[in-house]
This record gives structure tokens, C-alpha cells and sequence, in this order.
């Protein structure tokens, strides 16, 4: 599956998947005691989903936003009735919490390639995050650039940084509050 990440790359925006150390630093992150739900915007092939369900409550649910089909293809074959797939933009993410019954929207873990978006879809995406937030939300995103954190605290009054040098390339982690 690695040749999806270049024929998508518009839609990955990455060339390697995440080194098993992000993913890690991103999990490390969560409370699992207190995630009734988790929200994933950009989930690709799953290596942060599988991760995230290994360590998520029986009655937690995820909710894995992903616009590119095969990738889709690739998170159903996991199996586990706690994640719902669904095959639209991070941008629509209002609508559907708006119409949908959340136990409690702990956190939402963003690996979307901001980086290679307009500024428009940027924008639409973090609007619709921030819409969607309250102050029990955590946000979790990795970026390859700290070009992020300037736009993350337009939207969120606390913004930790961490860093992970073994990815290829290189990964920081924001945490994000309102």
C-alpha cells in the first residue's frame, strides 16, 4: 500500500507512513479512561486507528473521517464495530456531530496534511474543528512543519508542542485546548 501514498499524495500528503514512535507519542497523549469518543480526521491506511482502538474502553466509539476510497477499503478491513468510517472532508465533521448522539467528544486526532491544502480548506477545517470543540476536547495533530502552530492558536488558547525525530521526515504533535 505504500504506492497509495504517492498516487494520493494529494489526499496523504506523505510519502512514508507514520513510524510506530508517532504514533506512540500521539497515544500517549489520551486518557482512555475518560474517552467515550474519538474522532480521527485523516486516518490513511489505520496505523493511528489500529492504535487507538488496541487501547480505547468496549463502549468508546471512533469516528475516522477519510476522503480517499482506497483508504477507506483499507480501514473497514479492520474489523471493530467501535469505528465508523466515513468517507467525507474534515470539513463536514459540523454537520455530522451536530446530527449524530456523541457519548462526549473527548478527543479528535487530526493527520491531515494542512501543509499541502489551500489556505481556504485549511481554514474550513479548523473552523469546523473549533465548532465542533468545547473545553473537555482535546485536539491531537502531527504536522512536518511548525508552520501549524501559528494557525493553531488563532483557534486554541493552549498549544503544547512536541517533537518525534524518528519519522520519516521528522513529526511534531500539537495538543490543543480552547
Amino acid at each position: 500500500m505504500p504506492s497509495e501514498l504517492l498516487r494520493s499524495f494529494k489526499t496523504s500528503g506523505a510519502v512514508a507512513f507514520s513510524s510506530h514512535r508517532l504514533v506512540r507519542r500521539i497515544i500517549r497523549n489520551i486518557n482512555f479512561k475518560n474517552a467515550g469518543c474519538i474522532i480521527e480526521l485523516g486516518p490513511g491506511n489505520g496505523r493511528i486507528t489500529k492504535e487507538l482502538l488496541h487501547y480505547m474502553r468496549p463502549n468508546s466509539v471512533l469516528y475516522a473521517f477519510e476522503v480517499n476510497e482506497a483508504f477507506c477499503v483499507d480501514l473497514e478491513k479492520i474489523g471493530d464495530s467501535r469505528l465508523k468510517i466515513i468517507n467525507k472532508s474534515a470539513s463536514t465533521i459540523k454537520d455530522f456531530v451536530s446530527s449524530t448522539p456523541f457519548p462526549s467528544k473527548n478527543y479528535i486526532i487530526s493527520s491531515i496534511p494542512f501543509g499541502i491544502l489551500s489556505e481556504d480548506e485549511c481554514e474550513q477545517i479548523m473552523r469546523a474543528i473549533y465548532d465542533v470543540s468545547d473545553k473537555h476536547t482535546t485536539l491531537i495533530l502531527f504536522s512536518y512543519s511548525l508552520i501549524q502552530y501559528r494557525r493553531l492558536k488563532k483557534y486554541f488558547r493552549k498549544v503544547k508542542v512536541q517533537f518525534e525525530p524518528i519519522n520519516i521526515p521528522p513529526a511534531f504533535v500539537f495538543v490543543c485546548k480552547k
